[in-house]
């Protein structure tokens, strides 16, 4: 709720409660107790007057003040000099106080209402109190800052609020020091007690290929589990746009929520739009749906309007449905999938999956016999606009040996089959696929593994103890030669490679036992990971660059993992050429987060002859009160940086202004937020 909701407390402290009849000095019964240096009682009215340092508890409310009247036949109370009331930790304070406590109507003459939470303080000339769920305040003042010379401030003449429905105030004007910058002749806005509403602060900006952008968000909570905020983006060389954001919390964890933007484009005249959806739905423990969609109106919107990397340069736009039913044993898994593929010229040759039913069994023993089966199948419906589109099965069942499983040696042997059919709907006559078509290739091999550990003792004073160890293993893989051309072609599935091939890694795993006072904690400091495969005859498909090679050996493969310390990490993957002596593939990094807003890092990524760029991005809050971040990536094979993003926020104890510069190939852009404390955030 905005901030101007804290009125609200006025109204919780002046709650209607009829008082007992009081008794004599101090008076006290269940319902309301005063004391005072002084206390006079008149036997005829019934009235009470209590004098010096008078304090008065009621329904959890504790006032006090120089001087109190209560009258116990008209359940009227008046308090003057130094008034405070408390609740909780909000106070409430003001010269004179006026209670009915039959009907709860109240008046306090002026009034200021502090609320630490916030740091909220609202002054008015007068506070009613005028029902239960209504009160209005007149000449009122509203800021998060320090008293009396606050750095901004809203005023209005007159303030109404209905706890059920809306407050309204009439010439409302927002203040910077004491200089008046902008006027509301009326402003309404919903009064919700549990969580925050209103209006959002505006947001501005401009943008090489937007003009000036002014963004105002105004944010609305529609119960304890759903809320919606709604955009009127302005944008001078486009037209003006309505965003949308609805959010849902369901039961048992379900969520999801609801994104549309929509405008007409003044540029290309034309209605534009994206819609973006997310849920997740739990069933039950094993059972869940999963939603994605991701909509526009042409395929360079998001080049257009996106904000983000990974937006504006997407390379598709995919809707994907997920259901998963799970068993102790097996897993059944339908999705759907359809794709625009943002790079192509267009979308008739994108393949669709519409929709892909799986069935996974897990490896399970065969009665008592040492061996194990597990299976991967799925039926799939293939659709594109060209050929060939239609249907698929797929089956891959295999059959598990453990001759043994020891202490030092590990053994497994393993044969299965590639089950494939097809049924072509749409065929090209040149190609020779026809109707139907299916095929069978078997699979086989062998693992060998083994464990080499040892435990060493520490000198350092946090790290007690250290666990490293070594997982050498060897694999070899046969899969026969076969012609597969007559099979329509979707993905790699359809075009298997032969393998007679024997695979080698070793794996080094050390682990920490760091002991900080009475707390134990056990940590992972470093894997690296060495591996190369040997092919005796048959093919390679480089997972990569997905080219086959006829060569041997593969690359050699390092990938590590390294946490120097909690907030450290440095990880590098890297693929080198045996034949040409050059890295193929490089990709190096380095993390520093404090986990206090101060973060550093940095990452290379290299493929030969593809791409090579740098990227790093930097956020401190050291420089109080500015909170700077910094990110960067640049391209050395083109020579240019791919995108810039600065960042700045300054903050003050009761406001904070933000301003973010984006720069990326064809347009530039800024955007300055600002942000006051106890206002327009929810």
């Amino acid at each position: 709720m905005t901030t101007i909701h804290y009125l609200i407390f006025f109204c919780i402290l002046c709650y209607s409660a009829p008082a007992a009849r009081a008794a004599a000095t101090p008076v006290s019964d269940e319902s309301i107790h005063i004391n005072a240096d002084r206390m006079n009682q008149s036997l005829t009215d019934e009235v009470y007057t209590a004098d010096g340092n008078v304090v008065v508890l009621w329904k959890g409310m504790n006032l006090t003040a120089d001087q109190v009247r209560y009258s116990a036949a008209t359940h009227m109370l008046r308090a003057s000099g130094s008034v405070v009331m408390t609740k909780e930790s909000a106070v409430l304070k003001g010269e004179t106080l006026e209670m009915d406590m039959d009907t709860g109507r109240a008046e306090m003459d002026p009034a200021l209402l502090s609320v630490p939470e916030s740091g909220v303080t609202i002054a008015a000339k007068k506070l009613v109190h005028i029902s239960e769920s209504e009160f209005s305040a007149t000449s009122t003042e509203l800021t998060s800052c320090d008293l009396p010379d606050p750095a901004w401030k809203f005023s209005a003449d007159n303030l109404k609020v209905n706890l059920l429905g809306y407050g309204t105030g009439r010439n409302v004007i927002f203040y910077v020091k004491n200089i008046p910058v902008l006027y509301l002749p009326w402003i309404a806005f919903p009064v919700v007690l549990e969580k925050r509403s209103g209006l959002l602060f505006p947001q501005f900006g401009y943008s090489q290929s937007r003009g000036v952008q002014l963004d105002i968000p105004v944010y609305w909570v529609i119960s304890p589990s759903q809320d919606l905020q709604l955009d009127l983006d302005i944008l001078s060389r486009r037209g003006v746009g309505i965003g949308a954001d609805y959010r849902y919390i369901r039961k048992r964890g379900s969520e999801g929520h609801i994104n549309a933007y929509s405008i007409y484009d003044q540029l290309q005249d034309r209605w534009r739009w994206q819609l973006a959806q997310e849920h997740k739905e739990i069933f039950s423990n094993s059972a869940n749906l999963r939603m994605a969609v991701n909509a526009t109106s042409d395929r360079t919107f998001l080049s257009d309007f996106g904000e983000k990397s990974g937006d504006y340069n997407r390379q598709s736009s995919d809707t994907r449905i997920n259901v998963l039913k799970t068993w102790q044993n097996y897993a059944v898994n339908s999705y759907l999938r359809y794709s625009e593929d943002l790079y192509a010229p267009d979308n008739s040759a994108t393949l669709q999956t519409l929709p892909s039913v799986g069935l996974s069994g897990v490896r399970q023993q065969i009665y008592y016999l040492p061996l194990f089966f597990d299976l991967d199948a799925t039926a799939e419906n293939q659709y594109r606009d060209t050929a060939p589109s239609g249907q698929r099965l797929y089956l891959f069942p295999r059959i598990t040996v453990l001759p043994f499983t020891g202490r030092y040696l590990n053994a497994s042997l393993y044969a299965g089959a590639h089950i494939r059919g097809y049924t072509t709907d749409k065929r090209d006559s040149s190609s020779g696929i026809g109707a139907s078509a299916g095929d069978l290739l078997p699979e086989a091999g062998i693992r060998l593994s083994t464990s080499l550990t040892r435990i060493y003792t520490s000198d350092f004073p946090l790290l007690k103890k250290i666990r490293h160890e070594i997982l050498p293993e060897i694999r070899y893989t046969l899969v026969p030669e076969r012609d597969q051309q007559r099979l329509p072609f979707y993905d790699y599935t359809d075009r298997m490679i032969q393998r007679n091939t024997i695979s080698l890694s070793a794996t080094s795993l050390i682990n920490g036992k760091f002991v900080q006072g009475e707390t134990t904690e056990y940590r992972e400091i470093s894997r690296i990971k060495l591996s190369a495969d040997y092919a005796i005859e048959g093919g390679r498909r480089d997972l990569l660059t997905l080219v086959e090679s006829q060569r041997p050996w593969s690359d050699l493969i390092l990938e590590s993992d390294t946490w120097l310390s909690k907030v450290l990490r440095l990880t590098f993957d890297t693929r080198y050429n045996l034949y040409e002596n050059h890295l193929s593939t490089a990709v190096a990094g380095v993390e520093f987060d404090d986990r206090q807003g101060n973060s550093i890092g940095a990452g290379y990524q290299m493929a030969r002859n593809e791409v090579e760029y740098f990227e790093g991005r930097f956020s401190t809050k050291l420089i109080t009160p500015l909170h700077l971040s910094y990110t960067a990536r640049y391209s050395f094979d083109r020579g240019d940086f791919l995108e810039s993003l600065y960042a700045a926020e300054y903050r003050h104890k009761c406001w904070s202004v933000n301003l973010a510069v984006h720069q990326r190939p064809g347009n530039q852009s800024f955007t300055v937020n600002f942000n006051l404390a106890g206002l327009g955030s929810k």
